[in-house]
């Protein structure tokens, strides 16, 4: 084979390899759509949990004294860390009492980037949106503390809190 002809086929397979990788890399999302300067905590019903990955999403509606409701999305570990961290499809309910503290988005990003799933037939609706709130700390409905997901910025976890991430 000649010189030019194995670069030419060396060139197309990486562009080939990167197309193939642009996908799932770009579904992973990084903190830097969300507020990491202030911890948001929320407490309301489950109105679903939804075990998919790259996270698994719990939506949760948080009743204010006003009487409006807000529904956050609340991003989570993906299906194989919660059955590693023994939570199984029936542990998080619709209409159990949560709490969770995490990051929501920044001011702007929200109108973009809400999530919504297409449930089949839950509650007779068609989509169920909500913000977007990436999740540190849950505390379930059993009253259990645990961390939910591990970007090392622990604003929910308290001063005392020290792990591989803390300086």
């Amino acid at each position: 084979m000649k010189k030019k002809t194995k670069k030419t086929i060396a060139a197309a397979t990486a562009t080939i390899l990167m197309l193939a990788l642009a996908g799932p890399l770009a579904a992973h999302h990084s903190l830097s759509e969300f507020d990491t300067t202030t911890a948001v905590r929320v407490k309301g019903v489950i109105v679903l949990f939804d075990r998919v990955n790259p996270h698994s999403i719990l939506f949760v509606d948080e009743e204010y004294a006003n009487g409006k409701i807000q529904r956050w999305a609340v991003d989570g570990p993906g299906a194989l860390q919660l059955t590693r961290m023994g939570i199984d499809k029936e542990a998080l309910k619709a209409g159990d009492v949560i709490e969770v503290c995490g990051y929501a988005t920044r001011p702007g990003v929200e109108s973009q980037r809400n999530v919504s799933v297409e449930p089949i037939n839950f509650l007779g609706q068609k989509t169920i949106s909500g913000r977007r709130l990436t999740g540190e700390v849950l505390v379930g409905p059993d009253g259990e503390k645990r961390t939910w997901l591990d970007y090392g910025q622990h604003k929910c976890l308290g001063a005392d809190y020290h792990d591989i991430h803390t300086k």
